[in-house]
C-alpha cells in the first residue's frame, strides 16, 4: 500500500493502550486491560482502536507515556478536556513557534482583551472564531467513549503530544489527520532539512525577459568594478578590498582578509585597470554589428519608418534626462545614417528631429517614453476613427479588427529572422571576461586548463536551453588547484585534501561573481533572450535594435485589437479597484507575435496576483458547472478521462449497428463515421464580455459559498533504487466550493472523494465568498484588465484575459451557451428512432475540447449541416471558424473536397483533433505524432546537472508520454490488436528517441551502459504498470459487477506486449543511433558512447525474456516486421529514427 512508508513508523491505538495497560499493571491496575477485553461486543470502538494510527511527535522531554503519577481514571468530561488540551496548545503555540502549531487549535485563539470570536462551553480561556470539523469530531460519542477507557490522562497525552491519524471507513485505502502538527507542514520540513545547503545554480533563465532598455550603459553606476574604477588608477589596496570582499561573501564580515585573498590585491587593481578603458558597447558593436540585412528592411520599408518616427515623436516631446545619450548611441547604430535626413534648407530641420527619433527608437522601447498628453489626444483621435469604421462595417464579421491585429504580421515575421547566432553571443561573451579578468586569476602559464574551464562553463551556458541548470561546483571542481600562486599561504607545495577543497570553494565564489556581475548585464542589457513557439526550450538572441522595432509594431496591432493604452478614459481612477496590474510578454511563433499575459505574478511585489484573486470565483463555477453539467458545459470535455468514456460508447454502438454494416457494404467506400473538425478562430479574443457577463449572472445561483481546503497526500511509486523511508510524500491543495450552508464534516468529505490511497489533511480555515463580492471580480476582469509592458499600462479591450485560471473556464460556459441557443436550433439533438423513425440511424457526438469542435455523426446529412451552420459563424456570440484549420472526411455541399489536416497523415485518411488521429473508415484512434521531430524532441529534455542521473533519468524520458498510456489508444474493447500494437510501438519509439538524447546530454564519464540497461528495464516496468493501471481503473469504474482487479493472466498479457515491442523498439532506435554515429565524420576523434555494448546487453535480454515468457493465449507473435512497414509507423519512424522505407528495411536486416 502507498502509506506504508509512513505507517511503519506509527503504532496503532489498541497497541498503545495495551503497552500502557502493561505498565499500570505493574503498579497493580488492571482496569484498563480489563477495559480493552470488553470493547470487542462495540464494533466502532474495536474499529477505531485498530485503524487509528498514533505517531509520536520528537519534542524533547515527552515520553511515550503520562510522567509519573498517572492514572486511567475519569474526572473531567470530555468537552471539558477537548478545551483545556486546546488551551494547553494555544500557549504551545504562542510560546514557542506559531507556525509550528497543532491543527487543533485552528480556529481557536486565546481570550485576551479585545479579541474577536466566540465563547466555548467549560472554558473561560479560549475564544472559536471558525468552525473546526476535527475537534467536532473528537467531540463525537465515539472519542468520548474512547475517553471513558483510557481515562483523563492518557487522553490528554495523546492529544498533547501525538499525531493521529484515522483510516475512512468508507474509503478502505484512505486516511485523514485527526490531530497533531499538520502531516504537510513536516513533510516540508523534513525536506527542507534533508536538502542541506543550497547549491549554487546557474541558468539562462535568470536573464530571460528582461523588460527593457532604460540605461546608456551595460554596468550600472552601483556596479562594483564602476564604483572602484571613479577612484584612481590604479585603485589603493582599501578599494581592492572591497571588490574583493564582494567577489568572495565569506570575506565580507571580517576585519582583515585572508592571507590568500591579500596576495590577490594586485590582480585585483589590474582588473579594475583593465575594466576602467573597456568600451562593451563598442566592443559589441565590432563583433556583432547590427545585421545589414535589418538595415537594409528598415531602408526598404519607409512605411515603418513613419510608423516608429510617428511613435518616437510622442517620446521626444517627453523631458527625459537620460534621452540625450540614447540618441547619441543609436546614431552610432548604423542602419540609418544622418545623410538621409539631408533634404533642403527648408525641410532640414524637420527631417533631422524625425531621423533622430526613428534612430532612438533603436534602444529605448518606446512604450516607455510615451508622454501621456500625447497619447491621449492621438488615441482619443483612434477611438473615434475606430468607432466610425466600426459603425459603417458592423456587418464585415470582424475582419477590419483581424485586418488590423496582423497589420504588421509580414514585418515581425522578417524582423525575427535577424536573430543573432549563438556563436557570436559565445564570442562576446569569452572576450568580454578575457578583457576584464586577469589570466592570473586563473592560475599560472602552465594552468591552462583553468581557462579552458571557464570558457566550457561560457559555451554551457550561451548554447544552453531553457530550464537547463548547471552547477558552479562541478565546475570549480575541474580546476587545477595545486600550482595557484595566489591561493598559497606557505611556501610549501603541498596541498592537504582540506585546503584543496576550500580553494575549489573559492573559484565557485569567483565563477559565480563572473557570472552574475559580468556576463549577466552583459546579455541582459544588450539582447532580448526569449525562447519561441514551436522551438520547445531552445532560446533565441535578439539584439536590442531588432527587438525594439518588433515590439513596437506587435505593440501597434495590438493597440488595433485587443489592447488599449490606459487613460482616464480607459481606466478611470478607482480606488476600490481590486485586481492588480499584470505583465504582458511577447512571444516569437512562426507566423508572428504572440501576446502572453504572465496573471500569476503581480508587477507590484507587494499586490496579490489576478489568479490568486479570482481562485475562488474559479472555484465557485467549477461547482456550478458540476452541478449543471448540460446547461453549463454542454458538449465540453476537460481531458482525456472524459473524451475516453464518451467516445467509447460511440464507437461500439456504431461497430454493433445492423444499419450501419448494411449501409457500408451497400457502398464499398463509404465510412463507418464522417467526422468534422473546426477550431474557432482567436478563440478567447473574440468573446463578448458583456454576454459573457450576463451569462456569469445566471449561472451564480447561490447568494454564498463557503470554498473549503484541505490537503491530498500521495506517496510516490518505489523503484528498486528506492528505500521506503526515503519515498517522497506530495501534497496537493484542493479547494472545493459548497452552498454556504452545506457544511459537511470533514470525514464525510474525504469518505466522498475519489481518491483513493490518500492522506487527507483539513485546512480548517474556510473562505465565504457572496454572490455580489464574486460578480463584482468577474466584471472588473473582464472589462478592466490591466497589463503592463515596456513600464506603460495597457486595458484589454475585447475578449477575456488569456492566462486566466478563469479563462478555460468562462470559454467552456461560452460556447455550451452557443450550442445551446444556436447549433442545437440549426442542428437538434437526434430523437429516439423508436419514437421519431429516420431514414438512417443516427449515432453521433458532440466534443468540444475549449475551442476546438469535433463532431461524429453516421448521418451525412447531419455532419453537412454541421459543417455550414459552423462555416457561416455567428456576429452575436463572434464565433468564426479558422477555414485553414477545418477538416472533414467529406466532400462539401459545392463539391470541394475538405482538407484533412495539414501534411499526409495516415495516408490522408485521419482527422487530427487535441493531440490524436481519428479514422473514421475504421473507427480507430492513435496518438497524433506529426509535429513531432528530432530537434524538438531534443530540446524539450531540459537539463540540471545539480542532480544525480539516477534521480531523473528514468522520470525524463516517460514524463512526455505519460498521458500516452491512457485506456483511450490500448483498451482491447474500442480498438484492435494492430491498433493497440501499432500505438504501443510508436510510444516506445518516442521514449526511446528521449532515451539516446538523453544519453548525449549526460557528461561522458556519466555514460554507464550497465545503469542505462537497467534504466531501459525500469522504464518497460513502469509502461507495463501504467497500462495495466489505466485499464484496470476503467474496469473499477465502468464494471461494478464484476472483481476489482483483472485477472493475472490480462497483466502477464500486457507484459508480454510492452516488453516484446519495447525491447524491439529499443533495439532499432539504439541500432540506428549506432549507424548515424560512425556514418559521422565530424565525430570521429571524439569519444564516442559505446552503443553496441548497450545494444548486445538489449539483445541478451531479449533472449532471456522469450525463454522465461510462458504461452499465453493471444500473444503477440515474435515477427514484428510489419510494425516496421506499416504505413501507420511511417512517420514516427521517420521523425525520430531519420528512417525512409529503404532504411527501415536495410536496418531490419
Amino acid at each position: 500500500m502507498p502509506m506504508q512508508a509512513l505507517l511503519a513508523k506509527s503504532s496503532t491505538l489498541r497497541s498503545f493502550l495495551q503497552s500502557a495497560a502493561r505498565e499500570r499493571s505493574v503498579n497493580r491496575d488492571q482496569s484498563l486491560a480489563q477495559s480493552l477485553s470488553l470493547v470487542t461486543k462495540n464494533h466502532d470502538i474495536a474499529f477505531a482502536l485498530d485503524h487509528t494510527f498514533l505517531i509520536q511527535s520528537h519534542t524533547p522531554g515527552v515520553d511515550q507515556f503520562p510522567r509519573a503519577p498517572w492514572s486511567c481514571e475519569t474526572s473531567i468530561s470530555h468537552i471539558e478536556l477537548i478545551n483545556h488540551v486546546i488551551e494547553r496548545l494555544l500557549v504551545r503555540k504562542r510560546a514557542m513557534n506559531w507556525e509550528d502549531a497543532n491543527i487543533l487549535t485552528l480556529g481557536y485563539r486565546e481570550a485576551t482583551p479585545g479579541a474577536a470570536g466566540h465563547r466555548v462551553t467549560q472554558s473561560n480561556a479560549i475564544l472559536f472564531y471558525h468552525p473546526n470539523m476535527l475537534v467536532a469530531a473528537l467531540k463525537k460519542p465515539l472519542w468520548e467513549s474512547l475517553h471513558q477507557l483510557m481515562g483523563d490522562d492518557l487522553m490528554m497525552h495523546l492529544l498533547l503530544n501525538y499525531t493521529l491519524i484515522v483510516q475512512l471507513k468508507g474509503a478502505p485505502g484512505s486516511y485523514m489527520q485527526l490531530a497533531g502538527k499538520s502531516l504537510r507542514q513536516q513533510n516540508r520540513v523534513a525536506s527542507g532539512t534533508c536538502a542541506g545547503k543550497a547549491k549554487r545554480e546557474v541558468s539562462i533563465n535568470l536573464v530571460m525577459y528582461a523588460r527593457y532598455f532604460q540605461k546608456d550603459r551595460v554596468f550600472a553606476s552601483s556596479h562594483v568594478l564602476v564604483k572602484a574604477s571613479k577612484t584612481g588608477d590604479p585603485i589603493s589596496r582599501t578599494e581592492a578590498s572591497r571588490v574583493l570582499q564582494s567577489i568572495f561573501p565569506d570575506a565580507a564580515g571580517r576585519k582583515r582578509l585572508p592571507k590568500r585573498l591579500i596576495n590577490l590585491i594586485p590582480t585585483i587593481q589590474s582588473m579594475v585597470s583593465r575594466f576602467k578603458p573597456c568600451k562593451v558597447e563598442e566592443l559589441a558593436g565590432k563583433l556583432i554589428p547590427v545585421h545589414s540585412e535589418f538595415r537594409k528592411f528598415m531602408a526598404e520599408n519607409p512605411n515603418i519608418k513613419a510608423k516608429i518616427a510617428e511613435k518616437a515623436a510622442e517620446a521626444k516631446s517627453s523631458s527625459q534626462p537620460m534621452l540625450p545619450p540614447i540618441v547619441r548611441k543609436a546614431l552610432n547604430d548604423g542602419y540609418l545614417s544622418q545623410s538621409e535626413a539631408v533634404v533642403g534648407p527648408s525641410g532640414d530641420r524637420k527631417r533631422k528631429r524625425r531621423e533622430d527619433a526613428v534612430e532612438m527608437l533603436s534602444h529605448v522601447s518606446v512604450g516607455s517614453l510615451k508622454n501621456d498628453k500625447a497619447v491621449h489626444a492621438d488615441k482619443k483621435q483612434k477611438t473615434a476613427d475606430a468607432s466610425h469604421v466600426a459603425s459603417s462595417k458592423r456587418s464585415s464579421r470582424g475582419t477590419s479588427d483581424l485586418t488590423r491585429l496582423q497589420q504588421h504580421k509580414e514585418d515581425i515575421k522578417t524582423l525575427l529572422t535577424f536573430a543573432v547566432p549563438k556563436k557570436k553571443i559565445y564570442r562576446l561573451v569569452r572576450k568580454l571576461v578575457a578583457t576584464v579578468i586577469p589570466k592570473d586569476i586563473w592560475g599560472a602559464s602552465d594552468t591552462k586548463k583553468n581557462w579552458k574551464c571557464v570558457k566550457s562553463m561560457l559555451r554551457k551556458l550561451i548554447f544552453s536551453r531553457k530550464f537547463d541548470i548547471f552547477s558552479l561546483k562541478k565546475c570549480a571542481e575541474k580546476f587545477q588547484v595545486t600550482n595557484m600562486e595566489w591561493m598559497k599561504q606557505t611556501d610549501t607545495q603541498f596541498c592537504p585534501p582540506n585546503e584543496r577543497v576550500k580553494r575549489h570553494q573559492l573559484f565557485e565564489d569567483l565563477l559565480w561573481w563572473v557570472m552574475s556581475s559580468l556576463v549577466f548585464p552583459l546579455l541582459r542589457n544588450l539582447f532580448y533572450i526569449t525562447e519561441a513557439e514551436g522551438m520547445a526550450n531552445e532560446i533565441a538572441y535578439y539584439q536590442r535594435p531588432v527587438w525594439n522595432v518588433i515590439s513596437t509594431l506587435a505593440l501597434d496591432d495590438l493597440e488595433g485589437g485587443i489592447l488599449q493604452p490606459s487613460n482616464e478614459q480607459t481606466l478611470p481612477t478607482n480606488p476600490e479597484r481590486q485586481l492588480s496590474t499584470s505583465r504582458l510578454r511577447l512571444l516569437p511563433k512562426s507566423s508572428g507575435i504572440r501576446p502572453l499575459m504572465n496573471l500569476s505574478t503581480a508587477v507590484k511585489q507587494d499586490k496579490v496576483s489576478v489568479n490568486r484573486s479570482m481562485e475562488a470565483v474559479h472555484r465557485v463555477l467549477t461547482f456550478e458547472m458540476e452541478r449543471h453539467p448540460k446547461r453549463f458545459l454542454g458538449a465540453s470535455v476537460r481531458n482525456i478521462d472524459e473524451i475516453y468514456k464518451r467516445v467509447k460508447p460511440l464507437f461500439r454502438e456504431i461497430s454493433s449497428c445492423p444499419q450501419c454494416a448494411e449501409r457500408r457494404r451497400a457502398s464499398g467506400d463509404t465510412p463507418m463515421a464522417y467526422c468534422v473538425s473546426v477550431d474557432v478562430e482567436r478563440c478567447f479574443d473574440t468573446i463578448r464580455p458583456r454576454k459573457l457577463y450576463q451569462m456569469l449572472k445566471k449561472a451564480i445561483q447561490e447568494e454564498e459559498y463557503l470554498i473549503r481546503k484541505h490537503w491530498v497526500g500521495h506517496q510516490v511509486a518505489p523503484t528498486s533504487a528506492d528505500g521506503e523511508e526515503s519515498l517522497p510524500f506530495f501534497f496537493k491543495l484542493e479547494r472545493p466550493a459548497y452552498p454556504s450552508g452545506q457544511l459537511l464534516e470533514f470525514d464525510e468529505l474525504a469518505a466522498q472523494s475519489v481518491k483513493r490511497d490518500s492522506m487527507f489533511v483539513d485546512g480548517v480555515i474556510y473562505d465565504l465568498l457572496k454572490k455580489t463580492k464574486a460578480l463584482q471580480l468577474l466584471k472588473e476582469h473582464l472589462s478592466t484588465n490591466v497589463v503592463q509592458i515596456d513600464g506603460h499600462n495597457y486595458v484589454q479591450r475585447c475578449g477575456i484575459p488569456q492566462g486566466s485560471v478563469l479563462s478555460t473556464t468562462l470559454c467552456n460556459l461560452y460556447y455550451a451557451h452557443f450550442e445551446r441557443r444556436v447549433l442545437r436550433k440549426r442542428l437538434p439533438e437526434v430523437c429516439d428512432p423508436t419514437i421519431v423513425p429516420v431514414e438512417c440511424c443516427q449515432h453521433e457526438e458532440l466534443f468540444r475540447y475549449t475551442d476546438d469542435f469535433m463532431y461524429i455523426t453516421t448521418d451525412l446529412k447531419r455532419a453537412r449541416k454541421f459543417f455550414d451552420v459552423m462555416h457561416e459563424g455567428n456576429e452575436e456570440y463572434g464565433c468564426f471558424v479558422n477555414l485553414a484549420k477545418s477538416q472533414a472526411n467529406f466532400k462539401a455541399v459545392d463539391g470541394e473536397q475538405q482538407a484533412l489536416g495539414s501534411g499526409a497523415q495516415e495516408s490522408q485518411r485521419c482527422i487530427s483533433w487535441c493531440g490524436m488521429l481519428i479514422d473514421p473508415n475504421n473507427l480507430q484512434l492513435y496518438v497524433n505524432y506529426e509535429k513531432l521531430s528530432s530537434s524538438l524532441l531534443s530540446g524539450s529534455i531540459p537539463l540540471n546537472e545539480t542532480k544525480a542521473a539516477q534521480d531523473f533519468f528514468v522520470t525524463k524520458v516517460v514524463s512526455a508520454i505519460r498521458q500516452r498510456w491512457h485506456a483511450l489508444y490500448f483498451d482491447p474493447e474500442l480498438l484492435s490488436q494492430d491498433t493497440i500494437h501499432v500505438n504501443l510501438f510508436q510510444m516506445l519509439v518516442v521514449a526511446a528517441r528521449r532515451f539516446t538524447i538523453l544519453i548525449e546530454m549526460l557528461p561522458f564519464v556519466n555514460r554507464d551502459m550497465h545503469f542505462f540497461h537497467e534504466c531501459i528495464l525500469r522504464i518497460l516496468k513502469k509502461m507495463t504498470k501504467g497500462i495495466h493501471r489505466s485499464l484496470e481503473l476503467v474496469s473499477e469504474s465502468g464494471q461494478k459487477s464484476q472483481s476489482r482487479k483483472t485477472p493475472k493472466p490480462s497483466y502477464h498479457a500486457q507484459k508480454h506486449q510492452v516488453w516484446t515491442i519495447g525491447l524491439h523498439a529499443f533495439q532499432l532506435t539504439i541500432q540506428a543511433k549506432r549507424d548515424r554515429t560512425e556514418a559521422d565524420k565530424s565525430v570521429s576523434g571524439r569519444q564516442q558512447c559505446p552503443w553496441q555494448t548497450l545494444l548486445d546487453a538489449l539483445r541478451t535480454e531479449q533472449e532471456n525474456f522469450k525463454q522465461r515468457a510462458t504461452k499465453i493465449q493471444g500473444t503477440l507473435t515474435a515477427d514484428l516486421e510489419w510494425l516496421m512497414h506499416d504505413r501507420r509507423n511511417a512517420s514516427v519512424l521517420k521523425q525520430c529514427l531519420q528512417l525512409d522505407s529503404s532504411c527501415r528495411t536495410a536496418l531490419h536486416k
